[in-house]
């Protein structure tokens, strides 16, 4: 697959993803082998003349001929979109008077910085002097950082430290410049050129791998963007107003060197898909007015490639473009029709195909909103204001399952793990609670279906007070006819929160909406020996785009085994994707949710696998939202109506210790889907452990949900978390995002996000990416008890994962972790795998549904028990 930048050549456009600019006398494409030097290492003097380049026109060489013309082939459509070619007379005002900060970094082949210095200020096309080693084939960053220096000195960084580096666009001291500055003005301003492939030589020149001197001419790093338009008198009359505009999937942050990502639909791209992107402005009332139909900002680069899918501007929308790609949209209102339209339009460098905008380019577009006919253009969508009502009627859990493009309702006051039938939160059975009367319904938080990017999942809200267009309360006072009415719409998936508040406004109870074509079937009828191989198959077989699985360990191979007659989810609880994946974006999609235990509700985990907070839900609006961590929590009733407030109280949660009820019924705090429930397992206490950490007792391990889980003996269970418990396991191995590794092999972590372990003591033994033999448990880390924030160093490493079983502390409850030691502190090859640890119920850990079938078990003195 073809990367960007021989994409855009064949375009006529010369763009390289490392902004590498070398102006020579005719380097060949070719990257002729080194010769090694004897004499490298040594310090030499190298003379430079450091220039600016000139700003380019982003239209360029890939504009369409409409474009250049300044007219487009769809004029008198609803909307027409010009992408304009200004011509620019470079007169050198357009650069800064001097550069800022200037740094000269040298780096080997590996990324380790060799030589170099900062320069101070320097005066552009004066000849001075800088200290670099002598060397070939190495790598050379220049920066001028800005007067005001918005990146950090780049001094001791290695390359990869220096492509971790960002500043936050919106808050950053080039997003102050102003957009017609020129000389001083531009002082702020960051400029940068990587070169990838140089060589110093002795007589103290920089020359490429031919020989040919490199002339040096520093990029500036930000794009300008200026977006013009036009609302038609026409539609004026017929009462329509302009609500709304808004810059979208902009890059939140500014970086010296792109994380790039390698795409086979869309060659390479950055920033990576599971980077930060936000709306730059959103123009409403006098901001909209003063506004006066323009609006030029500087904004990071968006290189999003080419859409061989996208040959008109008609075809020019969310179908054909890259999901990350930045697009404005204009929000038109009629009050009397009740009728909203969205107008997009894709930024980037025509009217057609291109979909990047590149550093140190200049893009204009100019839109014509003519009129309202959104049933011709795809690039128009309408926003169906109308109070959502469905008839399919679904019994109610915590969390509704909901393929993309469907409807539900369901009674909000009933419960299928409630008694009788009711949730005894909200009702007695027969009446409404005092002050638990559900009086409206909203979206609380959504999130997009590309990550940061994308589709909200559920869609606009008609405004902050009205989500009736998406959720819709009737009947809210009748304990037998009320339903809440919910529908999303045809997205790639994604998670909501749906809230119902009272009078006062007081959420009395929420529901996980969860919208994936993942379609869970568990095992029907009487299941025994002789027939459950063949349920399982069909179970499997009824199972859509996914998977149902079963694990290898006595506690389900053993007809009296707790998990006999049961089948568990390939995927946590929330996660769009399972198994291993080979991007990023994917990858994060397997992460699902995290959850407190014994709460029903749940919190995002990670955007990239990092410790980023990027912004990853939003209300009704699209405007994101945060977890709430400064709420104090007393009680348990607290969790129930702050459902995005993160507990940082063991006793609040202690008021309720079996809200998750261990090998007890199903209960109304479960988290899971109809059917489905939390996995309770039998945890082993310290007295009970055999030599080496590990208990063989059938009893404990029939009753262990990961009974065999890192040995060949499916009897054993492990038992602690010293170093006496470092196992090299044979049926867990570690996949990095490339490849499968024995954990003998000392592969110890991964920066890819999605990496983790694949089990392979399923229903079979094997080790391909098969659902129905392995089971693989994403990396997913956790969030912290005290303050919420998702753990570092356990990124795309560790897994933690709640059992619903309580012990003898109310405020603690048992979870599996996966955690692969670590070069820094123990032993590599070697995996920390442990079912008996009971700590704070108040950390954010995953959840992996199981079939609630727990009263289908045998022996009968079993069943008599867990009636009780």
């Amino acid at each position: 697959m073809a990367g960007i930048g021989h994409k855009l050549e064949t375009k006529g456009v010369i763009m390289t993803l490392l902004s590498l600019v070398l102006i020579g006398t005719g380097c060949e494409d070719k990257i002729d082998s080194s010769v090694v030097n004897p004499s490298e290492g040594k310090t030499v003097e190298v003379t430079l003349n450091i220039g600016i380049a000139d700003e380019e026109d982003g239209t360029g060489a890939s504009a369409s001929p409409t474009s250049k013309a300044g007219s487009s082939s769809y004029s008198g459509s609803a909307f027409e979109v010009v992408s304009v070619a200004d011509v620019q007379t470079k007169s050198g005002t357009d650069i800064p008077d001097q550069l800022y900060n200037l740094e000269i970094w040298q780096y080997n082949e590996s990324g380790n910085k060799i030589g170099g210095e900062a320069l101070g200020n320097v005066t552009i096309g004066s000849t001075f002097t800088a200290s670099l080693t002598l060397a070939t084939g190495c790598k050379l960053l220049l920066v001028a950082r800005g007067a005001s220096t918005d990146f950090e000195s780049l001094s001791g960084k290695t390359l990869s430290a220096v492509q971790d580096l960002k500043v936050e666009a919106k808050k950053s001291n080039i997003n102050k410049i102003a957009t017609n500055a020129t000389g001083n003005g531009l002082a702020n301003m960051t400029y940068y050129l990587l070169l990838e492939n140089v060589n110093i030589t002795s007589d103290g020149k920089i020359e490429s791998p031919t020989g040919k001197d490199v002339r040096l001419l520093l990029k500036r790093l930000a794009v300008k963007v200026q977006l013009d338009w036009t609302f038609a008198q026409e539609m004026t009359n017929k009462g329509y107003t302009l609500k709304e505009v808004k810059l979208c999937q902009v890059p939140a942050h500014y970086r010296l060197v792109p994380q790039t990502e390698k795409t086979d639909k869309w060659g390479d791209v950055y920033p990576s898909s599971v980077a930060e992107f936000v709306d730059l402005y959103r123009l409403t009332g006098t901001e909209l007015t003063d506004a006066k139909g323009t609006q030029t900002v500087w904004i990071p680069a968006n290189a999003r490639g080419i859409s061989p899918y996208s040959n008109s501007p008609y075809y020019r929308n969310k179908t054909n473009a890259n999901p990350a790609a930045t697009y404005a949209e204009f929000v038109v209102d009629n009050s009397e029709k009740k009728e909203r339209l969205y107008y997009r339009v894709y930024l980037g460098g025509n009217e057609t195909d291109d979909f990047n905008l590149l550093e140190n380019k200049n893009y204009h577009w100019t839109v014509n909103i003519n009129n309202a006919n959104y049933t011709n253009d795809p690039r128009i969508q309408l926003l169906d204001q109308t109070p959502v009502e469905s008839s399919n009627l679904q019994p109610t859990s915590n969390c509704f399952m909901m393929r993309p493009g469907t409807n539900i309702c369901f009674n909000p006051y009933k419960h299928e793990a409630g008694t009788n039938g009711w949730n005894t939160e909200l009702t007695t059975g027969a009446i409404i609670q005092s002050q638990k009367t559900i009086d409206h319904v909203e979206v609380l938080w959504q999130t997009k279906d590309a990550g940061t990017s994308g589709d909200l999942v559920m869609g606009y809200v008609i405004d902050d007070n009205n989500h009736e267009n998406l959720v819709n309360l009737t009947n809210g006072n009748d304990i037998n006819s009320a339903r809440i009415h919910v529908k999303v719409p045809v997205t790639n998936g994604g998670n909501a929160v749906i809230a119902a508040k009272n009078s006062s406004g007081t959420i009395v109870w929420s529901w996980h909406i969860w919208i994936s074509d993942y379609v869970p079937v568990g095992l029907s009828g009487d299941i025994t020996t002789i027939n459950r191989n063949k349920a399982i198959e069909a179970a499997q077989n009824a199972t859509q785009e996914g998977m149902v699985q079963v694990y290898g360990g006595i506690s389900w191979t053993d007809p009296n085994g707790a998990f006999y007659r049961c089948v568990i989810m390939d995927r946590h609880l929330g996660a769009i994707r399972a198994g291993m994946q080979t991007n990023q974006l994917d990858g994060v999609r397997t992460f699902g949710l995290l959850y407190q235990g014994g709460r029903k509700d749940p919190f995002f985990s990670s955007a990239d696998g990092t410790t980023n907070e990027a912004k990853t839900i939003y209300n009704g609006n699209g405007v994101e939202v945060s977890i709430d961590r400064s709420f104090s929590f007393t009680t348990y009733q607290q969790t129930i109506e702050h459902p995005l407030a993160f507990c940082r109280n063991d006793d609040a949660m202690a008021n309720k210790p079996n809200a998750w009820n261990g090998d007890k019924a199903k209960t109304i705090y479960d988290p899971c889907p109809q059917g489905w429930r939390v996995p309770s397992s039998e945890y082993l206490n310290n007295a009970n452990q055999t030599a080496g950490g590990y208990d063989q007792r059938d009893g404990d391990a029939k009753s262990a949900l990961f009974a065999g889980f890192g040995f060949s003996n499916s009897s054993y269970v492990t038992a602690k978390t010293n170093s006496d418990d470092l196992l090299t396991p044979g049926n867990i191995l570690y996949y990095d995002g490339t490849a499968l590794h024995e954990m003998s092999e000392g592969k110890n972590k991964s920066s890819f996000p999605g990496s983790g372990y694949l089990y392979i003591g399923g229903s079979g033994e094997s080790k391909e990416n098969n659902s129905k033999k392995s089971a693989f448990f994403p990396g997913v880390s956790l969030r912290e008890q005290a303050s919420a924030n998702y753990r570092a160093n356990n990124s795309n490493n560790a897994l933690y994962l709640w059992s619903s079983t309580q012990n003898n502390k109310p405020g603690n409850m048992p979870f599996l972790e996966f955690n692969q030691i670590s070069a820094d502190n123990t032993v590599a090859g070697k995996v920390n795998l442990c079912f008996q640890l009971n700590d704070h119920r108040i950390y954010g850990f995953s959840v992996r549904c199981i079939q609630d079938n727990i009263f289908d078990r045998e022996p009968a003195d079993y069943q008599a028990d867990l009636k009780k």
